[in-house]
């Protein structure tokens, strides 16, 4: 009888296992990719949290008690979040801005719970409503910044980005400790009331006004510009013509300065020439007076003779070709000295009168 109990007790056991075991299998619970388990056990201060990730997760077996714990699924995905204002008289929100307009603005937001904060998001706002308050919080924002700003804040593209990033800014700040974040944060429209956009239209054109007085402005200092080097042109032009009638003059002066070395040192020459020309013609003179005293008296007559007679013979042979050399020779140049020497009809030497 005992043993029949073991068996039963035995059976049971190995039944309940497989049972618990069917049971983990079958009822774990699957975590899809786009969401996160938050596995809560404990109470009070010694509350614990566990984030489950994507995938199949068994009783027991993976951390999951279902006696002990509590599971939370939590979707982690984007979601498109839509703003409405009871005060907008359009789609989106009415903005009231520093100098008393009011713009209405549609903005594109999407939000998620950051996977990695999905136990402090349960915590804090359970599972569930998380739209409202991102709604609440983005509306409460933008209004707050945009009482700070200027309604043609709105018109100019790199103020109204700076406006949009000061929302999400603000906004992610306030959701950290929830678990939430913007990941999605756009102007997509601005409305603006009639007398804001008569308004523009008459800062446009006074801004376009401005403009075309600047580019004025631009090409009248441009022209001025020119005119200031057409100046230094001319300046500089004067400046290089003195410049050059000064140098001309040097060089004037100088010139003048050189032709008159040249004269002085002409007349210097000239004056050397003649006193050399003086001394030559003394110093002839003193030669003909002393050859005048040589050849006066007998013996200077004679020498004087020879050396005409001899002239005349070097003149004589020098006009018939006759070499003196022989005794014939000696003849000839004699017979030449006669005919040279005797007087001839009209007063010229040559052939002796008969």
């Amino acid at each position: 009888m005992s043993k029949l109990i073991k068996l039963l007790v035995l059976l049971v056991v190995i039944l309940g296992v497989a049972a618990l075991v069917a049971a983990s299998y079958y009822y774990g619970p699957v975590i899809e990719a786009n969401q996160r388990g938050v596995v809560v056990s404990g109470s009070g201060a010694e509350k614990e949290c566990e984030i489950l990730e994507p995938g199949k997760h068994y009783w027991f077996i993976s951390g999951y008690n279902p006696i002990s714990a509590t599971l939370t699924v939590v979707d982690v995905s984007e979601k498109e979040l839509q703003l409405t204002d009871p005060e907008a008289q359009g789609p989106g929100l009415a903005l009231g801005t520093r100098d008393g307009d009011t713009v209405g603005v549609e903005f594109t937001a999407w939000y998620r719970v950051v996977p990695q904060k999905a136990c402090v998001c349960v915590s804090a706002l359970g599972n569930g409503g998380y739209a409202k308050l991102v709604g609440k919080l983005v509306a409460t924002s933008a209004k707050a910044l945009a009482a700070s700003h200027e309604s043609l804040d709105f018109m100019d593209g790199r103020k109204r980005d700076e406006f949009v990033d000061e929302v999400r800014s603000q906004v992610n700040s306030q959701l950290a400790d929830r678990g939430l974040e913007l990941t999605i944060f756009k102007c997509d429209k601005f409305h603006f009331s009639e007398a804001l956009k008569q308004k523009i239209d008459e800062i446009k054109k006074a801004q376009a006004l401005i403009e075309i007085n600047r580019v004025k402005l631009e090409a009248a200092k441009v022209k001025a510009q020119e005119m200031e080097e057409l100046a230094k042109g001319r300046k500089l032009v004067a400046l290089q013509e003195a410049e050059a009638r000064k140098q001309s003059t040097i060089l004037a002066s100088e010139a003048q300065v050189v032709a008159a070395r040249n004269w002085v040192k002409a007349e210097t020459i000239k004056s050397e020439i003649i006193l050399v020309r003086s001394k030559i013609k003394a110093q002839a003179l003193q030669e003909e007076a002393q050859a005048s005293k040589v050849f006066s008296g007998l013996e200077g007559e004679r020498f004087l003779r020879y050396r005409i007679a001899d002239s005349l013979a070097d003149a004589w042979a020098g006009k018939n070709g006759a070499n003196p050399a022989g005794e014939d020779g000696l003849g000839d140049v004699t017979n030449g000295l006669h005919e040279l020497s005797v007087p001839t009809a009209g007063g010229q030497k040559g052939t002796p009168q008969k």
